[in-house]
């Protein structure tokens, strides 16, 4: 599994790339966070996560296959790749 992380800087662009299709997308939904980590299974599935602070954090996408190609419009952006 390999994590993708994204600064507070591009919260809303990725937000917008994996999210926006939603009828309900709204910006003011995610400018909260300060980060956003996407979890990328080897299979092609993939959950993201919200994080607010040090120890707390929403899980925005719950891990699904990535049947829309999302991945592929914002994983180029990551500001911090690790994998385990």
């Amino acid at each position: 599994m390999k994590r993708y992380y994204f600064g507070k800087n591009k919260v809303i662009v990725v937000a917008r790339a994996l999210f926006d299709w939603q009828e309900d997308y709204r910006d003011a939904i995610y400018a909260p966070y300060d980060s956003l980590e996407i979890a990328a299974q080897a299979d092609g599935r993939f959950s993201v996560w919200g994080n607010l602070g040090e120890e707390d954090a929403d899980l925005l996408r719950d891990t699904k296959p990535d049947s829309r190609n999302l991945l592929a419009q914002v994983l180029g952006m990551a500001d911090e790749i690790s994998e385990e």
